[in-house]
Formats: C-alpha cells, sequence, structure tokens
C-alpha cells in the first residue's frame, strides 16, 4: 500500500485529482485542516515509536495531554 498526500488551494483542482484518482482505481477522501493535522500528530508518533525516539509512556502521556487542552 502507498500512501500519498497533496495539499492545494484550488477546489477544481482537487476535484480533479480526486476524479483521476478513482478512475486510476486510487482510493480517495478529502480530508479536513483538522483530521491533516491529527494524521500527521499520529505518524509522528508512530516514527516517533518506531525509531526508539519516544516510548509508549511519552506517547500515552502526550496523548493524555492533548486531551486535557481539549477540555
Amino acid at each position: 500500500m502507498e500512501t500519498i498526500i497533496l495539499k492545494g488551494d484550488s477546489k477544481s483542482n482537487a476535484k480533479l485529482l480526486l476524479e483521476l484518482a478513482k478512475k486510476l482505481n486510487f482510493s480517495a477522501k478529502k480530508i479536513s485542516e483538522d483530521e491533516a493535522e491529527e494524521l500527521g500528530l499520529y505518524y509522528s508518533i508512530k516514527e516517533g515509536l518506531e525509531s526508539g525516539l519516544m516510548v509508549e509512556e511519552e506517547k500515552n502521556e502526550f496523548l493524555s495531554s492533548l486531551e486535557n487542552d481539549d477540555k
């Protein structure tokens, strides 16, 4: 599986890219800025865990701090 993330300012070009992706049998979805930010956090945490720069406990503490900030 390959993942490609594109970001642009043109709604018409984004629509064109989504149509092209579907014609090429890619699954494609438009996401909000909040979803993009969450995705970035997810991959950053995953990379930290895999590289050993972050341990599971640190991940849990970080996620907990985010939940507390939302309240």
